[in-house]
């Protein structure tokens, strides 16, 4: 899923914006995903890892090594 955002200057300029990963409850709290995150804001939840979503940058590298596939993109 992605948010459009437009930007006012002298002329219109339109930005697509992509939402934050999310854990689901796939996870099996192996940690793959908190070892690679290059922003470091994956940590271990109650049950299973979560994301701060305000410090995702959306790069994708947790479910790309998520042996489960939890991470998804909202």
């Amino acid at each position: 899923m992605y948010n459009t955002l437009y930007i006012e200057t002298d002329k219109f300029r339109e930005v697509t914006l992509k939402m934050a990963y999310k854990i689901t409850d796939k996870c099996i709290s192996c940690g793959a995903c908190a070892a690679e995150c290059p922003v470091g804001c994956i940590s271990q939840g109650d049950d299973k890892f979560v994301i701060d979503e305000s410090a995702c940058i959306s790069c994708g590298t947790c479910a790309g090594v998520c042996p489960v596939g939890a991470p998804e993109e909202q």
